[in-house]
């Protein structure tokens, strides 16, 4: 299996109708990263409050771009634990930020979290993330 980029990433893809479409914005070779995203209603769980998948998925997504970063090419999350602190509103724009802790040659690990605009933390996440090449197969 090639591991290729067909913009179809459900949270970065810009050619997927139903994603997200965040720019994750690697800072420093993938020391930090950045993402604002503002999801929409239809992504809840109950009535105006994001779905906690939706949640984890942008922290798994920043800190996989750490990975992308550090290792200038493909990575894939190995480990992922979200911490859930408040409920998110749909509509309402969201900040991510992650950051890499430590670096081995086959594992990146990495923090995240989610505020918004004024600072409420909404969910924290640790992870580890893997890089892959051409010659993966699941």
């Amino acid at each position: 299996m090639s591991i290729k980029n067909n913009n179809r990433c459900f949270v970065c893809g810009m050619k997927n109708p139903y994603g997200l479409q965040v720019h994750p914005e690697i800072i420093d070779s993938g020391a930090a990263v950045h993402i604002e995203c503002t999801p929409p209603e239809h992504m809840q769980g109950w009535a105006k409050i994001l779905h906690g998948g939706i949640i984890s998925t942008l922290l798994d997504e920043a800190i996989t771009h750490i990975g992308i970063g550090t290792y200038d090419g493909p990575a894939v999350t190995a480990q992922l634990e979200v911490r859930f602190r408040k409920p998110a509103p749909t509509g309402v724009k969201l900040f991510v930020s992650a950051k890499r802790t430590k670096v081995s040659r086959r594992i990146i690990e990495a923090k995240a979290e989610i505020k918004l605009s004024d600072n409420t933390l909404i969910a924290t996440g640790t992870g580890k993330v893997m890089p892959v090449d051409d010659s993966f197969a699941p």
